[in-house]
C-alpha cells in the first residue's frame, strides 16, 4: 500500500509574526506500508528537508506525518510521525516575505497535466528575496532537496505522483527548478491597523 506524507515546516525565528507560519507539502511514496516502513521513510524525508542550506531557506522545525493511503481522504490517524530541525549550515537568516517561494517541479514521464506536480519551498531567506530572479544558491538548494527525495528507497519506497482523476500512481522521473519566484497560498497576517 502506498503512503502519503505530510511535511510541515516553517520558521520559528524573528520577526515574531513568523512564529505561527507553517508551510506544508504532500508527498506520496509507493512500496511503503505499515508503521515500520512509514517511520523509516518519514525520517528520511525529515532528514532531507533538515539538510537544506539555511542560507537559502529558513525551514526551522520540520514534522513529517505518514498515512497509509487507499485513495480516500482523509485517511485516519498517522501511522508514524517524525520530526527534525534544520541543520545549522551557515548563519541563521531572517525570512523574506511570507508568501514568496521557490517551486520544485516534478513529473512522472512525459509532461502532461496529470503527470506533474510542484512543491513550494519557503520561507526563503530574506537576503535572497531581494533578487529579481531566483539565484543559483536557492536553485541548487531546491534541486538538492529534489535529489534527496528521489533517492529515498528505504524499504522499497519510491517517490510517486498520485492522480486523483485516474486513481493511479506513477514514479517520479524528473524534477527541475526554474528561476521565477512563485507565490504560495497563505491566510496572511491579521491586520493590526487601518491606514
Amino acid at each position: 500500500m502506498p503512503q502519503r506524507f505530510i511535511v510541515t515546516f516553517g520558521s520559528s525565528v524573528i520577526p515574531e509574526e513568523w512564529s505561527d507560519f507553517r508551510c506544508s507539502n504532500t508527498l506520496y511514496y509507493q512500496g511503503v506500508s505499515g508503521a515500520t516502513a512509514g517511520e523509516a521513510v518519514a525520517q528520511s524525508i525529515a532528514d532531507a528537508y533538515a539538510s537544506i542550506d539555511r542560507g537559502s531557506f529558513v525551514f526551522g522545525a520540520i514534522q513529517v506525518r505518514a498515512y497509509d493511503f487507499d485513495g480516500v481522504l482523509p485517511s485516519g490517524p498517522p501511522v508514524a510521525v517524525r520530526e527534525a530541525n534544520q541543520a545549522a549550515s551557515g548563519p541563521l537568516q531572517v525570512p523574506g516575505p511570507r508568501e514568496v517561494a521557490c517551486a520544485l517541479s516534478y513529473r512522472a514521464g512525459p509532461s502532461t497535466p496529470r503527470s506533474r506536480g510542484r512543491i513550494f519551498l519557503g520561507p526563503v531567506a530574506g537576503i535572497r528575496t531581494g533578487e529579481e530572479y531566483i539565484g543559483q544558491a536557492v536553485g541548487n538548494a531546491a534541486k538538492d532537496l529534489g535529489l534527496k527525495l528521489l533517492q529515498i528507497v528505504t524499504l522499497g519506497a519510491e517517490w510517486s505522483l498520485y492522480s486523483r482523476r485516474v486513481q493511479a500512481f506513477a514514479a517520479i522521473t524528473n524534477f527541475s527548478v526554474d528561476n521565477a519566484w512563485d507565490t504560495q497560498r497563505s491566510r496572511g497576517l491579521p491586520a493590526t491597523a487601518n491606514l
